[in-house]
């Protein structure tokens, strides 16, 4: 009913409308639907740059809805380049499916570790001859969840499981009878369960990637652009970041990142300490895996990286510069919208 009241308030003025937002988040979501649906044209804008705008306006600390509600439309009316920050929700969408499957990953990673413990005491030399997460090990441990029963099925029937080779077969055959592994009922129940929900997560992940490629074809972002950076790393790293015009420099977001350092300033001391690690643990996660990509793919990168090791710094504290510098060419990349090019980099 408020929603609709809003639409009709509107329609009242007779006059398009342009609305803008503060980017809250899913606080703001439902209503942002709604307003889309309507075929309104939507801004949204960092809380931090309304902050600094409001600054500029008055030095008065008084803060009430009415003003937030006239600071943000003076920032829209008064802003040259409102076109930056008019709203996609094809970002939104990619954040929503960017964070599902990480919660999905993260799930199967939980009942991995389940699967290891629990197969660590039905039968803990498996691993000596197979590889214990692929799909042949799975169904062979769904098939016969014991030493004993792999032993009871023989030769034969173990070869009839996809992909497991006649050496696999005859390996686990010479190591089952001799297994130091105890088992019950129940443990053979929970490894197959166990398996299963490994199984279900896969498929999952599988499904949200695909949303996910289709999602990155229709951005066709440039920067996949960068050696090392696909659909994965590259549609976590728009994600998070949304609208790279938010930011005035890489600094900041090297900031929002929480890949900046800390600083300590106390007379005539003066230190610099380990990353402060705040902002977005999603984007600081990618862009450091990103940067051990690129340090593989890219020349310059790979050049720059070996500088940090020479100069004696530890490879997790190598790899942050990299991810830096990467920042930096990310923000100019993003922000014109340009290709990556080996050559172009200093």
């Amino acid at each position: 009913q408020g929603f609709e009241l809003l639409h009709n308030t509107l329609k009242q003025l007779r006059q398009d409308c342009l609305i803008a937002m503060e980017d809250t988040g899913h606080y703001a979501l439902n209503l942002l639907t709604f307003l889309h649906q309507k075929n309104y044209t939507i801004y949204t804008y960092n809380p931090l740059l309304i902050k600094e705008f409001t600054k500029s306006l008055s030095l008065r600390k008084t803060k009430t809805d009415k003003k937030d509600a006239r600071t943000i439309a003076l920032k829209l009316l008064s802003d040259p380049n409102r076109a930056l920050f008019m709203h996609d929700n094809r970002q939104e969408e990619l954040k929503i499916m960017t964070r599902h499957m990480n919660r999905l990953k993260k799930h199967q990673s939980d009942w991995k570790v389940q699967y290891t413990k629990c197969l660590d005491i039905i039968f803990p030399e498996l691993h000596q001859v197979v590889t214990k997460h692929s799909d042949y090990v799975y169904e062979l441990l769904k098939c016969f969840p014991s030493p004993e029963k792999m032993v009871t099925a023989g030769f034969d029937k173990l070869i009839e499981i996809k992909r497991l080779t006649a050496k696999h077969a005859l390996d686990i055959l010479e190591l089952a009878p001799n297994s130091i592994g105890t088992t019950s009922f129940a443990r053979e129940f929970e490894l197959v369960e166990i398996i299963e929900n490994i199984q279900h997560y896969e498929k999952l992940i599988k499904q949200a990637e695909k949303k996910i490629d289709e999602l990155m074809a229709e951005l066709n972002s440039v920067i996949t652009t960068i050696p090392g950076i696909g659909n994965r790393l590259g549609s976590v790293i728009l994600a998070e970041i949304r609208n790279i015009n938010t930011f005035t420099n890489p600094a900041q977001l090297q900031a929002f990142a929480g890949l900046e350092p800390s600083i300590y300033q106390s007379g005539q001391l003066d230190t610099q300490g380990k990353m402060v690690k705040r902002g977005s643990s999603h984007l600081r996660w990618a862009l450091i895996q990103a940067a051990i990509k690129v340090a593989r793919y890219s020349p310059t990168f790979k050049a720059y990286l070996r500088i940090k090791l020479e100069q004696g710094k530890h490879f997790n504290v190598a790899i942050s510069h990299v991810a830096k510098k990467l920042i930096r060419v990310l923000f100019r990349l993003l922000q014109n919208n340009e290709a990556f090019e080996e050559d172009k980099l200093r």
